[in-house]
């Protein structure tokens, strides 16, 4: 007996599951849902399974899931003509490229689903869950671009994803893919069995991540049209701090060029100087606090207790500039002296990304993508150099160094990787730095934690992308590490979204998109560690021995009455 005979019909079933969960589970710019992305492995498991060959099941899983990676990743046009100098024409096949090469996971689960899933064992499905875990691990470290996994659109609802403070982001999107695997092979089978496990395994997610999220209330929420119009309120709490976000929106085409620096500096400078003027002339009253005869905001010390109450409250924060927000070497620029006066004016520390240079052993000089800390009196405290690079964007292949790829390159050129990875320490602020979607890997957020950073800080310049889903998908995996490292997490961008994210993984605070401006938010220092933070390097070695004995305990498939085996013809 087979399910139905009617192969074309569920072939295109699964294959639209397929596409829609991916599509239309991710972030975009029209609409998402992010339990829909459960389509997606639901859709590969009736492929896999309706194939009768393994080569088949490959196949109509990768086409399925490349459709879906297309529509998804469509953004990736716009990075590759408008900064990478691509016409159309072949920006397009680049992007098409990218997405049926990562689509190849798709058809790798769909080829396991034939090998192996029994749709009415729920620990059938489970071992296919751990599966989906380790292909999403494997292509995280061996593509180095994760950027659809299942809690990627799980996130937006952070009660689903309330277990990656124990489990991590990884394995709990794939144990929500595995109930939907269950779901699945109850409707296939019409058994209760499937369902109960789907039962259980939902609602065992779903309600700590609710119990969660009640046991850790949140207190406000700040949207893109309050964020412009924030301003800071000292507290008490000596764990909160206030962060100054500055957007310069900056036109990534222009930044590079030598005669817009004097310019970009001036409108870093300037944003950042008016937002500090608002602080001062809001204090709790909402009056202007006294002034000099020249009319500028008298020093914190002479002024009232109000005033030097908020003095003490921006004393233990951060003004953040967004990554290479300086277009030049602050260790060689007569730019950084205007820089160290505004730290001594505002009585902040300063983080902002530049280039650093260095020359090397035989006098190569090498670049970095670096994130610069100058203390509250100007002086240098340290710096961060991006680690982990982007392919095209920050370097080129050896294989693959042709003349026309190389224009994709920043104007500075190819950018070497970096090795420091020690927080930076100011006052009771450790900054664990991410640069643009290093965020996206989970053991960079724990080698930052594990050295001893109790606030995350994550710049990036998403001015490549556009007005498109992909700064959207960004800000959502960004959100993933604050929750899996119990650390609070600080996002400032060039173009938006500028956000911050508590350690639950809400985001607390989001501003608006391509305006040039300057928010004031708040965030809290945390010293706990989670215990996926304590369980990173056990946890892949658990799975991967319950899933050996799962596949041990479900090796044998099942027969329906009539003795055959049941599978989709």
């Amino acid at each position: 007996m087979a399910y139905t005979t009617g192969f074309t019909p569920i072939r295109l079933l699964a294959s639209l599951l397929v596409i829609a969960g991916l599509w239309l589970g991710f972030p975009n710019t029209f609409f998402s849902c992010p339990l829909l992305v459960l389509a997606y492995p639901a859709g590969l498991a009736l492929l896999g399974h309706s194939a009768q060959t393994p080569k088949k099941a490959f196949l109509t899983g990768w086409l399925a899931a490349s459709t879906g990676h297309i529509l998804t990743l469509s953004w990736l046009t716009v990075p590759l003509s408008r900064v990478g100098g691509l016409p159309m024409a072949a920006a397009a096949p680049c992007a098409v490229l990218v997405a049926v090469a990562l689509a190849t996971q798709a058809g790798l689960f769909a080829l396991l689903v034939r090998r192996f899933w029994q749709p009415a064992r729920a620990a059938s499905s489970l071992a296919l869950a751990l599966a989906w875990y380790f292909l999403e691990y494997g292509y995280a470290l061996a593509a180095g671009f994760p950027w659809l996994p299942l809690s990627g659109a799980l996130i937006i609802w952070p009660w689903t994803m309330q277990g990656a403070d124990i489990l991590g982001a990884t394995l709990t999107g794939s144990l929500w893919a595995g109930a939907a695997l269950m779901l699945t092979g109850a409707l296939l089978t019409r058994q209760l069995r499937p369902l109960w496990g789907t039962l259980v395994l939902a609602l065992a997610l779903g309600s700590y991540g609710l119990w969660q999220l009640q046991a850790h209330p949140q207190t406000a929420a700040t949207g893109p049209d309050e964020a412009t119009k924030a301003l800071p309120r000292p507290v008490e709490d000596r764990a909160v701090f206030p962060v100054l976000l500055v957007e310069g929106n900056i036109d990534q085409n222009q930044k590079w060029v030598e005669a817009f620096r004097t310019q970009t500096v001036d409108t870093y400078v300037t944003l950042t100087r008016e937002a500090l003027h608002r602080a001062r002339v809001s204090v709790q009253t909402g009056q202007p606090v006294p002034t000099d005869q020249t009319g500028q905001a008298e020093p914190f010390h002479q002024q009232d207790q109000a005033g030097r109450a908020l003095a003490d409250y921006l004393g233990r924060g951060l003004i953040l500039w967004p990554e290479t927000a300086m277009p030049f070497d602050l260790a060689h620029s007569r730019h950084t002296r205007r820089l160290m006066t505004l730290c001594v004016e505002a009585g902040m520390p300063l983080l902002t990304g530049a280039p650093g240079m260095e020359r090397g052993a035989g006098g190569a000089t090498h670049v970095y993508n670096r994130v610069w800390l100058l203390d509250a009196y100007g002086s240098p405290a340290g710096s961060y150099d991006k680690e982990h690079l982007v392919p095209f964007g920050e370097y080129v292949p050896a294989f693959l160094r042709w003349d026309f790829l190389a224009s994709l390159l920043q104007e500075v050129g190819a950018y070497s990787a970096g090795t420091r990875t020690a927080p930076l320490r100011q006052r009771s602020l450790a900054l664990g730095p991410l640069i643009c979607y290093e965020a996206v890997f989970p053991w960079l957020a724990q080698e930052r934690v594990a050295k001893g950073a109790n606030v995350l800080i994550d710049v990036s310049n998403d001015g490549w992308f556009g007005d498109t889903a992909a700064p959207w998908q960004h800000l959502a995996l960004t959100g993933l590490r604050a929750l899996e490292q119990n650390r609070w997490l600080v996002r400032c961008t060039n173009t938006g979204i500028s956000a911050i994210f508590d350690a639950r993984g809400r985001l607390v605070f989001s501003g608006p998109q391509f305006q040039a401006q300057a928010l004031w938010a708040q965030a809290r220092i945390e010293e706990t560690t989670s215990l996926f933070h304590e369980l990173f390097y056990v946890l892949p070695v658990f799975c991967a021995l319950l899933l050996a004995g799962l596949l041990c305990l479900t090796r044998k498939p099942i027969a329906n009455p009539s003795g055959t085996i049941r599978r989709i013809q």
